[in-house]
């Protein structure tokens, strides 16, 4: 696997993993999405009660 990719991948998974213990979503994105610069999508659904919870679109930079 190639360097930047593995690096890539280990910036996903690292953001994952703080999105999920702090009680959100997180999931990637399609191909359209991903080429206007959007690569995540992360999701504060932690208490079903929110109406206005906030949604991020956060760029990955390797």
């Amino acid at each position: 696997m190639e360097i930047n990719l593995q690096k890539e991948e280990f910036s996903y998974t690292y953001i994952r993993a703080i999105v999920t213990v702090a009680g959100c979503i997180c999931e990637r994105t399609t191909t359209p999405l991903y080429q206007l610069g959007i690569d995540l999508i992360i999701t504060g659904l932690k208490s079903p009660q929110l109406q206005n919870f906030p949604i991020l679109y956060p760029k990955i930079k390797v």
